[in-house]
């Protein structure tokens, strides 16, 4: 009888195992992640991004409503450089057509700029970030989590998470809070076999087009650090909510060396959601 222990106790193990879950893999969540956000027509983003290279530092933050077909965006962004001192805020109006900014002061007008130059697959292909780690699905982690947002944050997209000090709870009962079951889809890698992501990041920093740099030479000299990606995404929709990346490598461009630490946030709210467009433009001037 000890002989059939084992097999009884696997298929009892099997089935608690199946009963706390859905049963879903973390290559399957992201799979469908990706599907729905191909879906997603209407949402509201919020974006920082912190890059540092040495003793150079670049920091943007991005709160904006975005519409993919046909494409329309309207946002607020604040650019903060190591040389500048006081952060350049401004807002933002995108369609297929135009590409029109204007800074945050009482009284400045809209300046037109070159449209087939804007190229931020943020708002035109906004799958590409997520496409990039598709390869390394097999090394997924998944937990559940819950999301929770404080609506009453019009203009930027809070998340509320983290453990709660006494004050802070009593503070988010006075709160409009909204919850939403989710699954966190997490990766990190650090080794050779990740180059292709160090590649493609290079490519989309521009560092690539900089004159005189051969990125298969570039490439040579890498060295991984960490890459990290957090995705938190919706049980019931499977859209993606928040979306984190982390580079970090050495790497020499130009006959110099350089630690290139890059961390990209990107929050999505509102999903499918109208916008009008023309009420916010009104509310922007």
């Amino acid at each position: 009888m000890k002989k059939m222990l084992w097999p009884v106790m696997a298929i009892g193990l099997s089935l608690l195992l199946s009963a706390c879950g859905d049963g879903l893999r973390p290559e399957k969540v992201y799979d469908n992640a990706v599907k729905a956000t191909e879906e997603v027509d209407t949402v509201m983003m919020q974006r920082n991004q912190t890059l540092r290279a040495q003793d150079e530092s670049f920091s943007t933050s991005m709160v904006g409503h975005i519409r993919y077909e046909p494409l329309e965006a309207l946002t607020t962004m604040r650019i903060s450089l190591i040389n500048l001192s006081e952060p350049v805020q401004m807002n933002m109006y995108l369609n297929e057509d135009k590409w029109l900014v204007r800074p945050e002061q009482y009284g400045a007008d809209w300046e037109e700029r070159d449209r087939s130059s804007f190229d931020d697959v943020v708002f035109e292909q906004p799958t590409v970030l997520l496409e990039e780690f598709m390869p390394y699905r097999e090394q997924f982690l998944m937990k559940e989590i819950e999301i929770v947002y404080n609506e009453d944050a019009t203009n930027q997209i809070e998340d509320v998470a983290g453990e709660a000090t006494e004050e802070e709870g009593e503070a988010d009962k006075e709160k409009n809070l909204v919850t939403y079951e989710a699954y966190e889809v997490s990766f990190r890698g650090s080794d050779e076999q990740y180059k292709p992501l160090i590649r493609q990041h290079i490519e989309q920093m521009g560092l690539a087009d900089l004159p005189g740099v051969n990125l298969d030479e570039v490439m040579e000299t890498v060295q991984i650090e960490r890459i990290d990606m957090t995705a938190r995404i919706e049980k019931e929709t499977f859209y993606v909510h928040r979306f984190h990346t982390r580079f970090r490598y050495l790497v020499e461009i130009l006959g110099e060396y350089r630690v290139i630490d890059e961390s990209l946030l990107l929050r999505f709210k509102d999903h499918n959601e109208p916008i009008d467009f023309e009420a916010l433009r009104a509310e922007a001037e």
